[in-house]
């Protein structure tokens, strides 16, 4: 079976101390054979295949706001027949010193089956991974700057969905990559797939300080960046992780790092443009990109459900396997 080779330094896996238990934690755990069968499962639920009905409870711990990642955890789960617990910080025991372990047993030991998590702090699902007892099953829905597996997930879904042909393609990723799970998961991804290059670009200070791989270039613009690209995917600046002492100017990060129709132009004429969201509009990129015949930022949307459902059958299987 192959396996990922490509691995950050800061983001190193945590050994599972219960093997018999399937986590999905980081794309850096599955091998190549089935990250490329999610792909096609999500690719299938997308075209209205049938789902695998899933029998128990799911609980969706959000430590962080989210609109697209929980709902599309809840829809998924719901979509399978599974009863779904929502449970935000404010609301749970955490505020009274209740730590994240603690919190996850309870629900297990209340027989929820499948813990679908999100955390301020990097590590912390592949930490809680190694500290919890029983039969739960953990999902990574994103952990501070580290990893969010289901967000390359449906992005490489997306894309495939277009027909990108993976080995001949150019991907720019462009904006607050240092801070970006979505940046640090999606490379993994891509180049499991056989990317042909990525670029990367955003300002100094927000470029990656972790190593980023092969097939990687590095530019200083964005329209070096976008020159001739396939694909473009802009990120969000992680103004809750980012050091108040480069905190970016908004109309200076717009004038350099925004990006426009004029920008769009120096692409591949069918190029795609996808944000993770959600977008500030006018900074990172656009209302006429944003909104353009090229965007694929609504079926991004779309296609997480379809992804998520396909991790939450993931589950299922490898459980019963």
């Amino acid at each position: 079976m192959r396996r990922l080779s490509f691995l950050m330094p800061g983001c190193e896996t945590v050994e599972n101390s219960n093997p018999a238990r399937r986590h999905f934690l980081s794309i850096m755990d599955l091998s190549v054979d089935a990250l490329e069968g999610l792909i096609d499962r999500t690719l299938a639920l997308a075209r209205g295949a049938p789902v695998k009905p899933l029998v128990g409870s799911v609980a969706n711990l959000f430590f962080e706001p989210s609109t697209r990642t929980r709902v599309s955890f809840e829809l998924a789960a719901q979509a399978l027949g599974a009863r779904v617990v929502n449970i935000e910080l404010a609301s749970s025991s955490a505020t009274k010193g209740e730590s994240l372990t603690d919190t996850c047993a309870t629900l297990a030991a209340m027989g929820v089956g499948t813990l679908v998590v999100r955390h301020p702090d990097s590590g912390a699902v592949a930490t809680l991974a190694a500290d919890l007892q029983g039969s739960a099953q953990l999902v990574n829905a994103g952990d501070g700057h580290g990893e969010h597996p289901s967000q390359a997930l449906l992005d490489a879904a997306t894309l495939q969905a277009t027909g990108l042909d993976w080995p001949n393609a150019t991907l720019a990723i462009i904006g607050d990559l240092r801070h970006s799970r979505v940046a640090r998961s999606g490379l993994q991804c891509f180049h499991a797939l056989g990317i042909g290059c990525v670029r990367l670009a955003g300002p100094e200070l927000m470029l990656p300080d972790w190593e980023v791989g092969s097939r990687v270039e590095r530019v200083h613009s964005i329209e070096a960046a976008v020159n001739e690209a396939d694909a473009i995917m802009m990120l969000r600046v992680q103004h809750e992780r980012i050091d108040k002492t480069i905190w970016p100017e908004p109309r200076t990060y717009a004038r350099d790092w925004c990006l426009r129709e004029e920008h769009l132009a120096r692409a591949h004429p069918d190029c795609r443009v996808l944000h993770p969201g959600p977008i500030n509009r006018g900074m990172e990129i656009e209302s006429r990109v944003a909104d353009g015949r090229q965007s694929l930022i609504l079926e991004q949307v779309r296609m997480g459900v379809h992804a998520r459902t396909a991790i939450f059958e993931w589950l299922k299987d490898e459980q019963q396997s």
